[in-house]
């Protein structure tokens, strides 16, 4: 009970910190304010990383873009049940600006496979079913994530996300 008391103590008395920071620039001007969000944001990029798959855990092979949200991705499926975050992140803002484009070919053999953009809490499906195309996305504040889902998946994925 004593520890647990403690952290919040502590974290009272940072998020009492973070409001008087944010009602100083405030008062003080943009400048520092921006810079406050500026960095919390890059925080947020940095740590977000994390949150995708592991490339040794992945199933295929991936090509790095420009950033965590952008590259190549293929992938050959045995019996994969699992998740994949194969790209994405978290952010308030992303540098390289919010329109991206999936260029996917998705093969289902046998299976099933639910091959998505996680926008914060919403999956926004773009196959689940061998289909191949393009799918237009805008990123918003917070969580977002190209994710394959599999349940004793047998299949192939090919995608570029630029």
């Amino acid at each position: 009970m004593g520890d647990s008391m403690k952290t919040m103590k502590n974290l009272t008395a940072a998020l009492l910190c973070l409001c008087l920071a944010f009602a100083v620039t405030g008062c003080s001007g943009d400048h520092i304010k921006d810079d406050i969000i500026n960095s919390f944001n890059d925080m947020l990029q940095h740590f977000s990383k994390y949150a995708l798959t592991d490339e040794k855990d992945l199933q295929g092979d991936k090509g790095e873009g420009e950033d965590t949200y952008t590259g190549s991705y293929h992938a050959e499926y045995d019996d994969f049940s699992g998740t994949e975050y194969i790209f994405g992140g978290t952010g308030l803002k992303r540098e390289n600006g919010s329109n991206l484009t999936v260029t996917y070919k998705l093969t289902v053999d046998s299976g099933t496979v639910k091959f998505y953009w996680r926008d914060k809490n919403e999956e926004e499906m773009i196959a689940d079913t061998s289909d191949s195309g393009t799918y237009a996305v805008t990123l918003d504040e917070g969580d977002n994530y190209l994710t394959l889902e599999g349940n004793h998946f047998c299949g192939s994925l090919w995608v570029t996300v630029e």
